[in-house]
């Protein structure tokens, strides 16, 4: 399930302009302060770039950092703001993209199976019908990619 983006190159976190996000859940479940995560929509990356327009028709790029003890609950994603933008009525996909290698404490789960020991550049294609989540039980930040689009045929 995982695939391999090749020709990457390190990933730093330069100061991006992150955005705080708390994802909207049950907080008798699970309180706010552990849903937070910070995205950003302008990563100007060259080698996600070129995956993207490789990969995809329509695109958008975002990164995700979820520092210790954030955690991003089960859900399923239905792209709604990706499909208003860009009109489109048929199927979107997300490739989750895995910027670092995974480091103790980084977790990333699809249809109830976990993924961990994953390496920088791998990635998981999803899609609306696949519940997942992400959490970072480590000591260092976790960061991920999004490509959300639709894919060229």
């Amino acid at each position: 399930m995982l695939k391999k983006i090749k020709n990457i190159k390190k990933f730093i976190d330069k100061n991006y302009k992150w955005k705080r996000e708390v994802a909207n859940i049950d907080t008798h479940i699970h309180p706010n302060p552990t849903t937070v995560h910070f995205q950003t929509f302008t990563p100007n990356i060259e080698w996600l770039e070129t995956f993207a327009r490789n990969k995809f028709s329509k695109y958008t790029i975002s990164l995700l950092k979820q520092e210790p003890n954030m955690l991003i609950p089960k859900h399923t994603d239905t792209y709604y703001k990706f499909k208003k933008k860009f009109n489109v009525k048929g199927k979107v996909y997300r490739a989750n993209i895995f910027l670092q290698d995974w480091k103790p404490g980084h977790y990333f789960e699809v249809n109830g199976r976990p993924f961990v020991k994953w390496k920088a550049g791998q990635y998981i294609l999803l899609d609306q019908s696949k519940p997942h989540r992400s959490g970072n039980f480590g000591v260092v930040n976790k960061y991920t990619a999004q490509v959300t689009g639709t894919l060229i045929l």
